[in-house]
C-alpha cells in the first residue's frame, strides 16, 4: 500500500491495526476516489453529500436553461420568464412574473429530479404566503410531465393571485 498523505492535516499517514490511519489528525483514513485525497470517513461522506448536490444544482442549471426558451414562447404579453437561483448551492428554477406594478408575486418552475417530475410554487410578496401547486382532492404538491404544463398552471396560479389582490383593493 503506498502512504497516504491526509486530507485534512497533509501529513504522511501511516498504518494501525491495518488500515490507513493519520496520527496528527487521529482519524482513520479512506481514499476519496474524485478527489484522489485521503480523507476521515466522515468528511467521505460530507464530500459525497456536497458532490451529489453540485450534481443536482448543474442538473437543474440545464434543465432551465434548456426549457427557458418553451417558456417564453407560453407567456402573455408583458410578462417575463427567467433564470432564478434562491441561494449559492440551491437548485435553478424558472421564474415567472406579470407586468411590473400589477403584483409582487413570483411563480417558481422547479425541474425535475430523479424521483418526480416538475413542480410549481408561487411566493406573493405582498401577503408574505408561498404555496406549491396542490393535485385534485387532497394535500399532494401536484407534479408534471412537461415544463409546458406546469408554466400553464403557474400562470393560471400567479393570475389567481392578481385576481385575488383586485378582489381585496378598497373601491
Amino acid at each position: 500500500m503506498t502512504r497516504p498523505v491526509c486530507g485534512t492535516c497533509a501529513t504522511p499517514g501511516g498504518v494501525r491495526d491495518g488500515r490507513p490511519w493519520c496520527d496528527t489528525c487521529r482519524i482513520w483514513l479512506v481514499l476519496h476516489e474524485p478527489t484522489g485525497q485521503w480523507v476521515s470517513y466522515a468528511d467521505h461522506a460530507s464530500r459525497d453529500r456536497a458532490a451529489e448536490t453540485a450534481r443536482q444544482v448543474a442538473a437543474s442549471a440545464r434543465q432551465v436553461t434548456d426549457n427557458l426558451p418553451r417558456v417564453h414562447r407560453m407567456l402573455p404579453e408583458g410578462w417575463t420568464a427567467r433564470p432564478h437561483q434562491a441561494m449559492d448551492g440551491a437548485p435553478y428554477t424558472i421564474a415567472i412574473d406579470a407586468p411590473g406594478g400589477v403584483i409582487d408575486a413570483t411563480t417558481y418552475l422547479h425541474p425535475p429530479t430523479d424521483a418526480s417530475g416538475w413542480h410549481v410554487s408561487v411566493h406573493n410578496r405582498v401577503t408574505g404566503v408561498g404555496f406549491p401547486s396542490y393535485t385534485d382532492g387532497g394535500a399532494r404538491a401536484a407534479s408534471f410531465d412537461t415544463v409546458e404544463a406546469a408554466a400553464t398552471d403557474g400562470i393560471r396560479l400567479l393570475r389567481g393571485e392578481i385576481h385575488g389582490l383586485a378582489s381585496r383593493r378598497p373601491r
